[in-house]
């Protein structure tokens, strides 16, 4: 029931006219954000779930014979309907272009339409929060960098999608504990402003939380005066040390000025013996305030990135299509100048040996060498994550570009 009124009005048109040919129909995105030079594929795990799942129950049917749209022959099909297609896709952690067919679905022509709504919504936000992510660890240039966007999100559903794309990308852990148990990755945090204000002493908060959790400790030091803060932090985790052997996990910084803060915390710790202590930086942070700490010289092991990368600020949607290409032996396409398709199946071949050079787009043929692969069962996210390293490692570094990036050529034949 996830899925648009029309879907199911076009459906019974189809229905009571016969018109039961397979059909093919594919997703693609027809431009890029500002600044972004490539997508990366994500959201076929969710999709998975979705078909394995499809199916009109009692209540569906009940609710939609209320509205006095559908006939009772074809509730009767719906609630007989099962997710009989085949799937061609971009494996999870391809890069890609615009205009490149990243999914396409073959099935009964009702069927593969009903399917638009919920495709779309599932692989939109993904291959969002996916490039995001991919964007922000190559401005941290090494820099572990973690989730925080749980609390900012539009909905729970939008917070694990976003985790699960840092996941991929390669982001060390999510502050999400339910992300964290449903997709097995690390989970980690700090500590808030409220913490430390309901002690005596910012001190004694710091004091309190590393006899309790030691290596894992990571002391907030900017509730009030932030040099103040890194000093007291310093203080604590040297006397720790001294009596426990243990050494404390580090400082966040969450505003201020990151650069120089985290400078004076690099110098000030090494003076007082606990080298060992990580700075850790979070606050409105996304990949171009990444970017630009990296290129000014912040002393910073970790990233804590929430609001930009969780609700994707400056891409909060992206212009993905589901168009169909053929229906029984017709070739479709749409002419409107700007927003036409292609007609008929399609083909990605990627050349290129050290780096990508070029995508060529083709009409089907069944090679194996093509970017789009039969689907059944999501991968497991070793595997992804691996596929999305080696895709950036060979994309040019003018197309990875955070700003201005360059265009990567793409040919349709």
């Amino acid at each position: 029931m996830f899925t648009d009124l029309y879907e199911l009005t076009m459906a019974q048109a189809y229905f009571v006219k016969g018109m039961r040919d397979r059909a093919y129909f594919e997703v693609t995105v027809r431009r890029l954000p500002e600044n972004w030079g490539y997508f990366v594929m994500a959201g076929l795990r969710e999709l998975e779930g979705y078909l394995s799942e499809f199916r009109f129950a009692e209540e569906d049917i009940k609710f939609l014979r209320s509205k006095g749209l559908f006939s009772d022959e074809f509730l009767k099909f719906l609630s007989n309907l099962k997710a009989n297609v085949k799937i061609r896709a971009l494996p999870e952690g391809t890069v890609f272009f615009p205009n490149e067919p990243v999914l396409e679905i073959e099935g009964d022509l009702a069927c593969a339409q009903i399917f638009e709504s919920f495709v779309l919504n599932i692989l939109g936000f993904s291959i969002i929060s996916a490039t995001v992510a991919a964007r922000v660890m190559t401005a941290a240039r090494g820099a572990a960098v973690v989730d925080f966007g749980l609390r900012r999100c539009q909905g729970p559903i939008s917070s694990i999608r976003a985790a699960r794309a840092g996941q991929m990308a390669g982001f060390t852990a999510t502050s999400n504990l339910y992300a964290g148990r449903l997709l097995d990755f690390a989970c980690t945090g700090t500590m808030a402003h409220s913490y430390v204000e309901v002690h005596e002493s910012e001190e004694e908060s710091f004091r309190n939380y590393a006899q309790l959790y030691g290596d894992r400790a990571v002391f907030l030091i900017d509730t009030y005066d932030p040099i103040e803060g890194i000093k007291k932090a310093a203080k604590v985790a040297a006397e720790i040390y001294k009596e426990k052997g243990v050494k404390t996990g580090g400082i966040r910084i969450d505003s201020g000025q990151l650069v120089k803060l985290s400078r004076f915390a690099r110098s000030y710790f090494e003076e007082q013996g606990v080298p060992f202590m990580k700075i850790f930086v979070s606050g409105d942070l996304d990949e171009y305030a990444i970017e630009d700490l990296v290129n000014n010289g912040a002393e910073i092991d970790g990233i804590g990135i929430g609001t930009r990368f969780a609700v994707s600020k400056y891409a909060p949607a992206i212009d993905i299509v589901y168009k169909i290409v053929r229906y029984g032996d017709r070739e479709l396409a749409k002419t409107l100048p700007e927003k036409q398709s292609r007609p008929g199946r399609k083909t990605i071949k990627r050349e290129g040996d050290k780096f990508y050079t070029k995508d060529i787009i083709s009409p089907f043929t069944a090679r194996g060498d093509d970017l789009l692969k039969p689907f059944e069962t999501a991968e497991d996210m070793a595997t992804i994550k691996n596929r999305l390293r080696e895709e950036l490692s060979r994309l040019p570094e003018s197309v990875k570009a955070i700003r201005n990036p360059a265009e990567y050529p793409v040919i349709f034949s």
